[in-house]
């Protein structure tokens, strides 16, 4: 995959480049507007001075340096609402970030065809997924439009179409499977939408009566357990309180009673035998879960309850991308993996034979598991467009 590399078109970067630089220049006048003269936003004390002394935002619970208050994002996150500019901030930080990691940078780092060879790193991140570096691609943001439309930039070569091979929920058919969850394992094999199962049951009502709010809330909580999401967590992804986020989580937990038992008994496991493992019995020490440090030691702990299901998760993907890697044969090639999908450039007559190869194969990669495993499938000219 590095060798081959990933097609860009450096026009459209180049011209989201200029767009990306146009909407920040109109985003400063508008704050400079605001606070009534003009300043460097990336300067953290010249912003700070503008927050704190011109506009006079509350500083209760905001972190204070050596000579000005922060205006870190968890510190933003403090003064959502509280003022207009706010949100600019936050928006100009996006487009900086955009503009010179993305659309400055990716055109400089394509060789004389126009392909970007990242780096695939197999041990940097602890719980055995591979990583890509020089440049990261797995990290181009998709939860915003701007992140989508840089995606649109990676293009299939002439008159080929790229494939994308999604494995759906997998993280939470992995933890089933491990925390030998039987009501969540029989769900998942009999093709039930899990998060409205879930909202259902813990609010008590029919699964046609489930709202989107609802839906939502116990999507957050499906996903954000598996990593220790606090109450407050809770409250801030979904806008409930934070007496609504402990309830639903007690809720859930009850519920859940094999999920809870399976990651007490991974933290009980880290501190007693010194380390954490994967379903195949990959391990991964875990020395930090007894510090003395409450912040290092809470660090471990959620390292400690994600590992295993990580762990498998990564054993599984790589095992899926080498018989992938067989089946194709000259029907396509495998360009980039990017943590639970697979991309493959092939020419469009390929296509389905393509898409159905990846299906079946990363669909029944773990039979022993016992669990259904989906994958979901898309083709087209670019990758925004999967």
């Amino acid at each position: 995959m590095e060798r081959r590399g990933v097609l860009i078109d450096p026009d459209t970067l180049r011209q989201m480049s200029d767009e990306l630089g146009q909407q920040h220049a109109k985003l400063e006048q508008e704050m400079y507007t605001m606070a009534g003269y003009e300043f460097n936003i990336g300067s953290p004390a010249q912003l700070s001075e503008v927050l704190f002394t011109k506009l006079q935002l509350p500083t209760t619970g905001i972190k204070k340096g050596k000579t000005s208050f922060s205006t870190g994002q968890s510190e933003l996150d403090k003064l959502r609402g509280e003022h207009p500019i706010i949100e600019l901030i936050e928006q100009t930080r996006e487009l900086a970030k955009l503009k010179n990691t993305y659309t400055d940078a990716l055109p400089k780092l394509a060789d004389e065809h126009n392909r970007i060879h990242t780096t695939f790193n197999q041990d940097v991140a602890a719980t055995g997924r591979l990583s890509s570096t020089n440049p990261n691609l797995q990290n181009i943001p998709i939860r915003t439009e701007l992140g989508r439309k840089i995606r649109r930039a990676f293009i299939a070569d002439g008159d080929k179409v790229l494939v994308s091979a999604d494995y759906s929920q997998f993280e939470l058919r992995l933890a089933a499977i491990l925390a030998n969850d039987e009501s969540l394992i029989n769900d998942f094999n009999g093709d039930v939408d899990i998060h409205t199962k879930t909202a259902s049951e813990v609010y008590g009502i029919p699964m046609d009566d489930v709202t989107k709010d609802q839906r939502r809330a116990a999507k957050v909580i499906n996903f954000g357990v598996l990593y220790g999401m606090s109450p407050h967590g809770l409250a801030a992804n979904t806008g409930m309180s934070f007496g609504q986020a402990k309830d639903f989580i007690d809720q859930y937990f009850s519920l859940r009673a094999p999920i809870r038992a399976f990651i007490d008994k991974t933290l009980a496991k880290a501190r007693t035998d010194g380390y954490v493992e994967t379903y195949y019995g990959r391990r991964r020490p875990t020395p930090d879960i007894v510090s003395s440090n409450f912040m290092v030691r809470a660090g471990a702990e959620r390292a400690a309850a994600n590992m295993p299901i990580q762990g498998t998760e990564a054993d599984l993907m790589k095992r899926a991308m080498l018989k992938v890697e067989e089946r194709l044969g000259d029907l396509g090639d495998q360009v980039l993996q990017i943590h639970d999908s697979i991309l493959v450039e092939c020419p469009e007559e390929n296509a389905q034979k393509v898409a159905d190869i990846l299906e079946t194969t990363m669909e029944e990669i773990a039979p022993e598991l016992g669990i259904k495993l989906r994958v979901d499938v898309s083709t087209g000219k670019n990758w925004g467009e999967l």
